[in-house]
C-alpha cells in the first residue's frame, strides 16, 4: 500500500510519483462531483479542472524547511486506524478535499475582491469560536457552535439561490443564524451552510447592492448599505486616472492603446461585479486588436495590463476595507 510506503523515513522516489498520480485522479474526481457550483457562471471558464487538482495536491509533496513531506506529516497525525484500503482512501479524500478547498478559496479571492472580503468577516465567526466548519464531498460549509461535523445530507449549494431576500438584510453574524433557522424550520436537511454560495449571495442580495448592519453598530435595526457599482466605478476611475498621467502622459503608450486599456478595464470591472475576471488578459484585449498575435501581447502589453488590473483589485479592495462589510 503507497502509504505504508509513506510511512518509511525515506520513501522510495517511484512510490512518490504513484501516488501523486492517485493524488491527481482523487482531486478531480472531488471537483467534478463538486460540477463548479462553488464559481460565478463568469468565472467556470477561468478555472480548469486539471489547473485545481495539480496546485491542490503540488504543495503535498513539497518538503518543508524540515525536509519533510507535508503529506507524511498529515499521514503521520491522523488519529484515525488506516488498516485497509478504504480508510486510506478516506484519509486521502479528507486530506485533498481540504487542500482544494483552501486553492480554491484562494482563487476566488484573487479574482473576485468582494468575495475576499465577504470570506474575511464569515471566517471570523469561525475564529472566534462562533460557527464550526465541515467538509462534504469536497465542499466547505458552516455549522453551528454545538455540531462539529455533517452527520446527514446538506442542502446543495443551489439550495441558498432561492433563499428569501429578507433572510440576508443584516450583518453577517445575524445572516448565518437566520439561515441555519430556515434550514432547521423549512427543511429536512442537516443544518449546514455551503460557505462559497453563501458569500454569492450575500454579495448578490438586492441585485448590485449588498445590505449590511454596521459591524460597529450594536443595532440589529440599523442597516448599513454600499452599492458594488459604486465601488468597482470609483476604483476604474482611479486605475484610468493613472493610465492617463503615467502611460499616456509619459508616451508610453498611445491614444489607440490608451483607448483599448480603458475598453479592456471596463469590461474586466463588469466581470468583477459579476463575480471574477472570466478569461485570460489577451482574450480581452484581441477582440479591440484584431491583428494582434498572442506573442506579441505578451511582448508589448501583457506586463503593462496586468499591473493595471492588479491596481484595479488594490483600488477596490482599498474602498472594500472602508465599508461595514
Amino acid at each position: 500500500m503507497l502509504l505504508h510506503q509513506l510511512r518509511q523515513e525515506n520513501p522510495a522516489f517511484q512510490g512518490i510519483n504513484e501516488l501523486v498520480g492517485f493524488c491527481s485522479k482523487i482531486a478531480i474526481k472531488i471537483l467534478y462531483k463538486r460540477n463548479f457550483n462553488e464559481f460565478p457562471g463568469s468565472m467556470n471558464s477561468y478555472f480548469q479542472t486539471g489547473d485545481i487538482a495539480a496546485d491542490s495536491i503540488a504543495p503535498l509533496f513539497i518538503k518543508d524547511k524540515s525536509g519533510e513531506l507535508p503529506i507524511r506529516k498529515a499521514l503521520l497525525s491522523w488519529d484515525k486506524e488506516i488498516k485497509d484500503e478504504a480508510s486510506a482512501y478516506y484519509f486521502l479524500v479528507k486530506l485533498i478535499s481540504n487542500r482544494i478547498e483552501q486553492e480554491t478559496a484562494k482563487s476566488l479571492k484573487e479574482a473576485d475582491p468582494f468575495f475576499g472580503k465577504i470570506l474575511r468577516s464569515i471566517n471570523h465567526l469561525a475564529e472566534t469560536n462562533r460557527i464550526n466548519k465541515a467538509t462534504w464531498f469536497g465542499t466547505v460549509y458552516i455549522l453551528e457552535r454545538e455540531n462539529r461535523q455533517i452527520t446527514s445530507k446538506p442542502i446543495d449549494p443551489e439550495f441558498i439561490e432561492n433563499l428569501p431576500l429578507y433572510l440576508f438584510n443584516t450583518k453577517n453574524e445575524i445572516i448565518v443564524k437566520n439561515v441555519f433557522e430556515h434550514i432547521k424550520s423549512e427543511t429536512d436537511f442537516f443544518p449546514a451552510i455551503p460557505l462559497n454560495a453563501l458569500i454569492r449571495k450575500i454579495k448578490s442580495v438586492n441585485g448590485c447592492f449588498l445590505q449590511q448592519i454596521s459591524a460597529e453598530s450594536h443595532s440589529e435595526n440599523y442597516e448599513g448599505k454600499f452599492s458594488v457599482e459604486i465601488i468597482v466605478n470609483e476604483g476604474l476611475s482611479a486605475v484610468n486616472d493613472r493610465l492617463d498621467s503615467f502611460y499616456f502622459g509619459k508616451g508610453k503608450i498611445n491614444s489607440t492603446e490608451t483607448s483599448v486599456f480603458k475598453n479592456v478595464l471596463m469590461e474586466i470591472s463588469n466581470d468583477l461585479k459579476d463575480g471574477g475576471i472570466s478569461r485570460g488578459l489577451y482574450e480581452y484585449v484581441k477582440p479591440h486588436m484584431a491583428d494582434l498575435s498572442r506573442e506579441d501581447y505578451y511582448k508589448r502589453y501583457q506586463q503593462t495590463l496586468d499591473y493595471l488590473v492588479r491596481l484595479l483589485k488594490k483600488e477596490i479592495a482599498v474602498r472594500l476595507d472602508k465599508t461595514d462589510i
